[in-house]
């Protein structure tokens, strides 16, 4: 768990040769800048010089000896970075050595330890400084507290340790400082999601001061994480969202609808995620919108008590369309639907009535049978249909007696006319059409009823016959009591071809006498 220490960087670490194993000075390895002791910026300078001669011819063999334990033993100098001074080493000899070699060869194994102790406490140092270097890319002085200042407390003890070359000291210090900074390492993460789970609270609570500390640290922390850097722009951006919310809510309050909706547009297209701006603005517009369908309802409804049914139709489809899914439209548009109904059907009512008065009987039954076509359940238009019936049949049987006045000579259509006639006049009201025609109808069976007298002439030879009233024989001149209607005479003789005449007996004629008589020879 935590965060891995990265490698030590050859930063730290460096190599240089020397001939001497002379005292070994360092400055602090982080990226903190110190000033140098005096007495390693002493031996800063001196180490320029070089090596002494008079050491070199002195001690000949016991500086072949030491260069051989520098070569295998030295191990390598820590290399700082650019604004801290580089870790030195004297390697100038006293001026005068007074030493046998006998006494270099006993102060090698206690050089060597001293050189072991200083590069196991440059190991634990570079495994310091790499896990320091990690959790400061981490921001850790931001949210490390008291254990990041032990740690650093730690550190620079130990740096004055190894300066003074107490390595052990030293190695001691660096290896506590690790122990502490460990837990720091496993706790990056949690800190992380604490404080961004924290930013995205203050954000939410529109706490902006708040809000921009803890995303700008999440951020520092995890500079590469896209929703804590996203979310520091929005904590920047807050006041300003704030304030054009605010405006759209007093914008609403006030019924400023049309400014309201501005408003949160304006909020949203700086923050698209401030809830109570897109909040702000689907309410306003739902409130436009209902606004919207209560005028629309209206009108349509209005327009429905006026009977203005184009008018209602469109205003209930509008509101229709803001509300696809409310039944008031659907409910509109029935009622005009209805109406229109209703109306239409009344309207053929007053007209098959209307048509009815006039006697126009086979018009009343088409309107009434138009009515019935949008309900097939109407009492009235049923009775219409056949009442009218009944009276146009009667019509049509009136005028065809009217039309054939002839015919009523017969018995039996005399007979049903007389009946027919009688019927009418037992009628309670009648209209003038009809009355007209019973009129005339009850002249025509009485010109009927009413024999005329009609004159035969032949020639004594030819057997006459009529029709309908028997045969005549042969006759000179005769005379017929005959009713009004349409008579068909034939004769007859031996020898000659058969005559048919045909003649018509009406009173409002004059009667020619009727001549039958065969004159044609065969």
């Amino acid at each position: 768990a935590g965060i891995n220490p990265a490698p030590v960087s050859g930063e730290y670490l460096g190599t240089k040769q020397v001939v001497r194993d002379e005292v070994i000075e360092t400055q602090t390895a982080t990226s903190r800048k110190r000033g140098p002791q005096p007495a390693v910026e002493q031996r800063r300078q001196r180490a320029g010089d070089g090596l002494n001669p008079r050491t070199v011819f002195a001690a000949f063999a016991v500086l072949l000896l030491l260069l051989i334990a520098v070569i295998f033993l030295l191990p390598k100098s820590v290399q700082h970075s650019d604004d801290e001074p580089d870790v030195m080493v004297d390697e100038t000899a006293e001026p005068e050595s007074t030493d046998p070699p006998a006494n270099d060869k006993a102060a090698i194994p206690a050089r060597d330890e001293r050189v072991q102790a200083r590069t196991d406490a440059e190991k634990v140092l570079g495994q310091l400084l790499s896990k320091i270097r990690t959790l400061e890319g981490r921001a850790v002085p931001r949210w490390g507290g008291l254990a990041w200042k032990k740690v650093d407390e730690l550190y620079k003890l130990g740096d004055e340790e190894y300066l003074a070359r107490n390595y052990a000291a030293a190695q001691a210090l660096y290896a506590e400082a690790l122990v502490k900074i460990d837990p720091l390492l496993d706790e990056v993460d949690k800190v992380f999601e604490t404080t961004l789970k924290d930013a995205e609270l203050a954000l939410e609570n529109a706490d902006s001061a708040e809000a921009v500390r803890l995303f700008d640290l999440a951020v520092a922390i995890s500079p590469n994480h896209g929703p804590a850097r996203a979310g520091l722009l929005r904590a920047k951006n807050l006041d300003a969202v704030l304030a054009l919310t605010e405006q759209g809510l007093n914008h609403e309050r006030n019924l400023e609808l049309d400014a309201a909706v501005r408003s949160f547009e304006q909020a949203i297209e700086i923050d698209p995620q401030w809830s109570v701006a897109t909040e702000g603005l689907d309410r306003v517009r739902g409130t436009i919108r209902q606004m919207q369908f209560d005028a629309r309802m209206t009108e349509g409804l209005t327009a429905l008590a006026d009977r203005e049914f184009r008018a209602a139709r469109a205003a209930f489809r509008r509101a229709q369309e803001l509300f696809p899914g409310s039944p008031e439209p659907a409910d509109g548009l029935l009622q005009v639907e209805q109406e229109i109904r209703l109306g239409n059907i009344a309207g053929f009512e007053r007209e098959a009535r209307s048509l009815e008065a006039n006697e126009q009987w086979q018009d009343a039954v088409e309107t009434y049978q138009k009515a019935l076509a949008l309900d097939s359940n109407l009492t009235f238009a049923h009775e219409g249909v056949r009442r009218a019936g009944r009276m146009r049949d009667l019509h049509k049987q009136l005028q065809d007696y009217l039309d054939e006045p002839d015919d009523l000579s017969a018995p039996q259509t005399l007979q049903a006319a007389t009946t027919l006639l009688l019927d009418i006049t037992r009628m309670p009201e009648i209209g003038p059409r009809l009355s007209s025609q019973r009129d005339e109808l009850s002249r025509l069976l009485k010109r009927a009823a009413t024999p005329l007298k009609v004159q035969l002439i032949s020639d004594n030879a030819t057997d006459v016959s009529i029709y309908k009233v028997g045969k005549l024989g042969a006759f000179d001149r005769t005379e017929l009591s005959l009713r009004p209607g349409t008579y068909v005479a034939v004769g007859s003789r031996p020898g000659y071809r058969d005559v048919r005449l045909e003649f018509r007996v009406a009173p409002e004629i004059d009667m020619q006498p009727v001549v039958v008589r065969c004159e044609e020879r065969i």
